[in-house]
């Protein structure tokens, strides 16, 4: 047990006990990136709570973690292991917080995220909107969050494209490029392994769902693609090419070799 006079705790007293019970489910965390359900085991225990005026910094910048109510939470200890307030740690981080009562669940996600399942092929997500899927092979087993965050098309789409290797081919005659900034974060894998994303993870179609060939440039940095371990984010540019008339191409990432599943997204 670290001695008391040098790590200035001060304990929680009721009825002059040295001791407070603490009701289970303590819904805290250090850190979290992605959405996760987190599970306990409904009781109770003893506890003992340290406060040791424990400060939080976030990209070298203090962060004064508040709840709901805007009253200062302050983090503390218990058993060695440092507990930080859920909702304050989350928005910090640009994450929404739900309380499902009904399965005593506590669900984060990104901004934008939706859990409806009606996005589709016919109905792509809207730019910004994040959605989860999940893929398995005889060689891959994951589920993903990913998000399209945004698109540009056209000249402006080539000029970032031929700054970015002057090597680059204009599009072809008739087309356009479009870039498109890709969020995706591996939610789990089977062995927990590591999945290698690229651009050539997703394919694009047309607004009749015709589908067009890959196209062949020097993407503009970041680029989208490597490996990431459960838990990894990885962000990055992806190139597209699509007739100039097209108004409302689309591409998806996740599908089985007949074109099944997967989760698909609007490029316009």
């Amino acid at each position: 047990m670290i001695k008391l006079d040098w790590v200035g705790r001060r304990k929680l007293n009721v009825k002059h006990n040295r001791v407070i019970k603490c009701t289970a489910v303590i819904c805290l965390v250090v850190l979290l990136l992605t959405c996760i359900t987190v599970y306990a085991t409904n009781g109770s225990k003893t506890a003992e709570l340290f406060y040791r005026n424990i400060k939080i910094t976030l990209n070298g910048q203090t962060l004064t973690p508040k709840d709901a109510n805007g009253n200062v939470v302050e983090p503390f200890i218990i058993d060695g292991t440092t507990y930080l307030p859920l909702r304050a740690i989350s928005a910090a981080l640009g994450l929404n917080v739900d309380w499902d009562a009904s399965t005593s669940t506590v669900k984060l996600s990104e901004k934008g995220y939706s859990e409806s399942s009606s996005y589709s092929r016919l109905n792509p997500a809207p730019i910004g909107t994040a959605q989860t899927f999940s893929y398995s092979s005889y060689l891959e087993d994951y589920t993903a969050t990913c998000v399209i965050k945004s698109c540009i098309r056209g000249d402006r789409a080539w000029e970032k494209i031929e700054a970015a290797n002057m090597y680059n081919d204009e599009p072809n005659e008739g087309m356009e490029y479009i870039l498109a900034e890709v969020s995706l974060t591996l939610v789990s894998s089977k062995d927990d392994t590591a999945i290698s994303f690229s651009s050539y993870s997703f394919d694009v179609y047309s607004s009749d769902s015709a589908e067009y060939e890959s196209c062949f440039v020097v993407t503009p940095e970041p680029v989208f693609s490597g490996k990431v371990f459960p838990g990894g984010t990885l962000t990055g540019y992806v190139v597209f090419q699509v007739n100039k008339t097209d108004q409302h191409p689309k591409a998806v990432i996740g599908t089985d070799f007949y074109g099944a599943g997967g989760a698909w997204f609007a490029l316009d």
